[in-house]
């Protein structure tokens, strides 16, 4: 076994005789550990620290090598502000000093920062080129980073390499390829990225001519090939691949055992797992997430116990695993014996408690957790979707934390949901400022938002300002302006859509049947609910079949949708039999209305409104005996129908307004102006008659 550094002198083993240090003093600059690795090969071990360039170097007691180090250590924990307070206070830089405060604040996003230190260096050198491309890159930036991509002088293969990642990771595909075909000389990192990225948007074929064409396959362009079949599950192909490959690792393995998974064959990536010469605890955690993906708890708890080391990403996976399918009790045992935690652990943990709705542990153990993310405040927001969600949004703003995608979609929708106009505007604002006004996603939930609080217009300006549109975002358009009764409007939009280029899923056609049953377009509607699956393979769900149900209940038609009813192949939900009951009745229909009524009321026995609306249709017919006897029943099984409710925003503010609440501190004026809208309102009436 080779000697710690640990060890004094005197018991480090010496190199054996015919073994030479054949290290130029330029590498030693690489570090330590660096230095480490590359000894292992020898038959010996040597202290390094013997050498004086390397004390110099990598001694904890060099002030540089300190300072740089808690730079770059500062700004993995976020704190940017102490690693540039560092960088200032240090009298004597290097590059390395210069280059870890460049990638520290592009660790931190921040990267008009990292350019003008990277402006300012004195002595720039390849890693400093590359550190600032590759954060243009990450950032979306890619003029930028194309244009300084140009101005270096002597690029080697990284900054191609880094390039090339910034294209593939920005949806860029085929600036991607053209630099990869002008690249001069390709590494194995190169194959990888370009692969990875056709892959990345569904082009297997793509994927599959390139690794063709690579001359030398190493293990890693294999290894990103089955990755890729795993992902777009290909498993045959995977295998076949496995197969033929002349060298296999690790990596290769837990490929093939996860593309099993993936394609619900778990006994194969069982088989495959129980062969492999050699497993690491990423191999044990595939198989035991194959177990978890496919609702095999105890197969998964087994194999968990069974492991010989357990990381802390092989205990979060087992209780996230538990989470998802249920197992709260079983996740929080775990959680609790756990070894070490993390932030992530806590989220898991937090999450399940939301699953379940239990807000009330979901709080404490959130007020528990001895460090936050914004993962574990998104979560929350989600698990309230209240007002209550809102003011854990300041509270988010305040503690420091920067909303991301998440947070900004669940707080708008949240508002959306409330219709406090005020709260989604002042969030759009935020929106704005952090920078996530090009986030497709955000700017959806922006168009949504918008038109639940009736502002059609602001929504259809949200959905301009949407550069990249994708099916999310038009669909919340269609749906926006099909909720808003414009089937005009929304027709075009499909056709708008179908130009583009996207092809249309459930949510779509649900947007346009709800624009046809609005504007009572029998014929349009019957039209784009057959094509669903003649044109585009898509079998319709009770909502759509709902949709066509309300439309010919709201034109009359509703010999045709009893009809309809009897031969659905799915069960419609309540809403669309109290929407059909509710068409009985403005129709005098009340035969059919009464087998509607107690069709529903088998389903759903507790259905206040339905009682009601029963007793209505019996009285509307001089039928009292029988209205008498539901509202006796009503009585008996001691239901209450729910106060309506109604809020309005206020100052930031949501009041809420029960029937016959009196508990407002206004309530005294607010009737007085009840009294008078009443009275104009009779006035109107009779100068309408």
């Amino acid at each position: 076994m080779p000697a710690s550094l640990n060890q004094s002198s005197s018991e480090i083993k010496p190199f054996a005789h015919n073994t030479h240090l054949n290290l130029p003093a330029t590498k030693l600059s690489i570090g330590l550990m660096h230095v480490r690795h590359k000894l292992k090969s020898f038959t010996g071990f040597v202290d390094v620290r013997n050498f004086p360039v390397c004390r110099n170097l990598c001694s904890n007691t060099n002030p540089l090598y300190v300072c740089n180090s808690r730079i770059t250590r500062c700004s993995k924990l976020g704190d940017i502000e102490t690693a540039r307070r560092v960088f200032d206070e240090t009298p004597q830089k290097n590059v390395v000093t210069w280059n870890c405060m460049i990638s520290g604040y592009v660790r931190n996003g921040m990267i008009r920062e990292a350019r003008k230190v990277f402006d300012a260096v004195p002595g720039r050198n390849i890693v400093s080129w590359t550190a600032m491309l590759s954060g243009y890159a990450k950032c979306g930036m890619l003029e930028e980073a194309r244009v300084l991509f140009e101005k270096i002088d002597s690029k080697n293969v990284v900054c191609w390499n880094s390039m090339i990642s910034g294209y593939v990771r920005n949806g860029e595909i085929r600036e991607a390829r053209k630099l990869f075909e002008a690249m001069p000389v390709k590494n194995s990192v190169s194959w990888v990225t370009i692969i990875e990225g056709y892959f990345r948007y569904g082009l297997v074929s793509e994927a599959k001519k390139l690794f063709d064409r690579a001359s030398k396959k190493s293990v890693l362009v294999y290894n990103a090939m089955l990755a890729g079949y795993a992902e777009m599950g290909y498993v045959e192909d995977s295998y076949e691949l496995f197969v033929i490959m002349p060298q296999r690792d690790v990596a290769s393995w837990t490929s093939m055992i996860k593309c099993f998974s993936n394609g619900g064959q778990v006994e194969r990536a069982r088989s495959l797992f129980q062969e492999m010469p050699e497993k690491d605890v990423v191999a044990w955690t595939t198989m035991m997430r194959a177990y978890l993906q496919n609702g095999r708890i105890a197969d998964a708890r087994e194999l968990f116990n069974e492991m010989p080391h357990k990381d802390i990403v092989a205990w979060n996976s087992m209780i996230d695993g538990c989470i998802q399918n249920g197992r709260v009790e079983d996740a929080l045992e775990l959680f609790m014996q756990m070894p070490r935690r993390d932030t992530v652990s806590w989220n898991s943990v937090l999450q399940g408690y939301v699953q379940q709705d239990d807000m009330i542990n979901a709080c404490k153990f959130f007020e528990a957790m001895p460090q936050k993310d914004e993962t574990s405040w998104n979560i929350m927001i989600v698990g309230y979707q209240s007002e209550k969600a809102l003011v854990l949004y300041v509270h988010m703003w305040q503690s420091g934390f920067k909303p991301d995608q998440g947070t900004f979609t669940s707080v708008i929708s949240v508002c959306g949901v409330l219709s406090v106009h005020g709260w989604g505007r002042a969030v759009h604002l935020h929106v704005i400022k952090i920078g996530y006004e090009n986030d497709t996603m955000v700017m959806s939930s922006l168009v949504s938002m918008y038109s639940r609080c009736g502002f059609l217009k602001y929504a259809a300006a949200a959905f301009e300002r949407i550069t990249d549109r994708d099916i999310v975002a038009w669909n919340a358009m269609i749906v926006a302006q099909a909720y808003h009764g414009s089937a005009v409007d929304t027709l075009n939009l499909f056709s708008s859509m179908i130009r583009g280029g996207l092809e249309p899923d459930h949510v779509t056609f649900l947007g346009l049947l709800t624009a046809c049953a609005h504007s009572g377009l029998v014929d349009e509607s019957w039209k784009h609910f057959n094509s669903m699956k003649m044109n585009w393979n898509l079998t319709p769900k009770p909502e759509h079949y709902a949709c066509i149900v309300d439309l010919l209940g709201r034109s009359g038609l509703l010999a045709e949708a009893f009809e309809l009813v009897k031969q659905l192949p799915v069960d419609l939900p309540a809403h669309a039999w109290e929407s059909l009951l509710s068409s009985c009745r403005v129709h005098e229909n009340f035969e059919l209305g009464e087998f509607v009524a107690l069709k529903l009321l088998s389903v759903q026995p507790c259905n206040v409104g339905m009682y009601v609306l029963l007793s209505n249709i019996y009285a509307s017919r001089g039928l009292w005996k029988e209205a008498a006897h539901i509202r006796a029943v009503l009585k008996q099984l001691q239901l209450k129908k729910e106060l309506a409710c109604s809020w309005i925003e206020m100052n930031g503010q949501i009041c809420q307004f029960f029937c016959s609440d009196k508990s407002h501190p206004r309530t005294e004026d607010i009737y007085k102006e009840l009294v008078s809208l009443n009275v104009i309102m009779d006035e109107i009436g009779s100068m309408m008659h």
